[in-house]
């Protein structure tokens, strides 16, 4: 009897294991927090220990991975402090499991690499008042341009606050902005959405129709070549746009130059007949480093 109740006791361990790996492998990371265009827009809310005023604290989730685009427009959260914390409370309790930070380039003078962060902890919290430090950072100070820091820690709680706060800079003082966030972005686990399952059509008996002779028509010539053009962001967004074929070579031309180092860093296209209101007409500018891929479906009219 032993003998044969172990291996029906392997095999069941077995197939929940491999149940278990498969629900694990089906898990993807996503960014937790949208493109911010103010402390509390579009949802969700930004906050600092302080922040000087022309880079305010919620330029750290603006989407923009720069100082500044001019030697006057900052993309990123800053202060005087040589040490300070940037918080963002979400709308509902989530669980965050890795933050990135990025250094992009910047066209400011005055920025160095001494106001990058060098120590501080990643914490959650569900009152503002009692933090848990989720992960611990020291001595960071291999800030190199154009390079993301990502942090990875184990959490399975859920907290409504995240905040990294840190305690040393990388040695700058006496500038207006001492310690600065260029891109801050926090990435939670979440189960793609399961497929609904569609119900097997019933077959019905179709009866034979008459056979008509019926002229072969002459073919209708296409009068002119269109295609849809899906554009999808690095949020998850897709944009679609019904363009012509000379609008689509022309966006092509574009992303492809700016993949090579020319061109301007955003696109415009014409969005034609959508226009609601009375516009002359509407654009939308999309941001190559927004771009996570896009793709082309020709039709003829």
């Amino acid at each position: 009897m032993k003998k044969i109740v172990t291996p029906i006791i392997l095999s069941l361990l077995l197939i929940f294991s491999f149940v278990s790996s498969t629900k694990a492998d089906t898990v993807v990371e996503k960014s937790a927090i949208p493109i911010m265009t103010s402390n509390t827009s579009p949802s969700g809310i930004v906050s600092a220990s302080e922040a000087f005023s022309g880079t305010p604290a919620w330029k750290a989730f603006d989407g923009i991975k720069y100082y500044s685009t001019t030697n006057t427009n900052y993309a990123a959260w800053g202060t005087s402090k040589t040490t300070g914390w940037l918080a963002y409370e979400f709308p509902t309790a989530k669980v965050i499991t890795k933050y990135i930070i990025y250094y992009g380039s910047n066209q400011s003078n005055s920025h160095t690499i001494g106001v990058n962060p060098k120590d501080w902890t990643f914490e959650g919290s569900n009152d503002k008042s009692n933090w848990v430090v989720l992960d611990t950072q020291s001595n960071v100070t291999s800030w190199i341009l154009g390079e993301e820091k990502s942090y990875e820690f184990n959490n399975d709680t859920e907290y409504k606050y995240y905040r990294i706060n840190i305690s040393a800079n990388n040695g700058q003082t006496g500038l207006t902005v001492n310690l600065t966030i260029h891109e801050l972005a926090m990435i939670e686990k979440v189960a793609p959405p399961q497929p609904t399952a569609t119900p097997e059509p019933t077959a019905t008996a179709t009866p034979e129709p008459t056979p008509t002779v019926t002229p072969s028509p002459s073919p209708e010539q296409p009068i002119g070549n269109r295609a849809f053009l899906v554009v999808t962001m690095n949020t998850g967004l897709e944009k679609e746009f019904d363009l012509s074929m000379d609008e689509v070579n022309a966006f092509i031309t574009w992303y492809e130059n700016k993949q090579g180092g020319t061109g301007s860093a955003s696109y415009a296209i014409n969005k034609h007949d959508n226009n609601k209101g009375p516009f002359t007409n509407r654009k939308d500018y999309v941001i190559f480093d927004k771009i996570l891929t896009f793709s082309v479906d020709e039709y003829s009219l």
